[in-house]
């Protein structure tokens, strides 16, 4: 089974619509006579093939939830695939988790306090 529709949605609004590494939004703008183009893919931290990067170590059934998946630019996924050693399943973990925390962050600065 590949990956879920809601794991899909909560992954990409959790990073915001934006590279986890570099912070570019991975969407272009359309034109007049032409859709958005998404460059954006939805990387697995720990691999789902077992000769993947980083293979092993999670349960089956966790390997297409949104916890294991990070959101990256087609250049920065493929530095992640090719660079196994430098990013390392912790070293993803940990730019994900600081990642989503930016992205909190902005958004909960554009909001009004609740009133007392």
């Amino acid at each position: 089974m590949g990956v879920s529709e809601k794991s899909r949605k909560i992954l990409w609004v959790q990073a915001g619509g934006l590279c986890a590494i570099c912070k570019e939004q991975v969407i272009t703008p359309g034109t007049a006579s032409d859709d958005p183009s998404v460059f954006g893919e939805e990387a697995h931290i720990v691999a789902r093939s077992g000769g993947g990067p980083r293979a092993g170590g999670t349960a089956e059934d966790l390997i297409n939830h949104h916890a294991n998946l990070i959101l990256l630019c087609s250049k920065d996924h493929k530095r992640v695939d090719d660079q196994p050693n430098h990013f390392n399943v912790d070293r993803l973990r940990q730019i994900k988790a600081d990642h989503e925390l930016w992205v909190r962050s902005l958004l909960d600065a554009d909001k009004e306090p609740f009133p007392t």
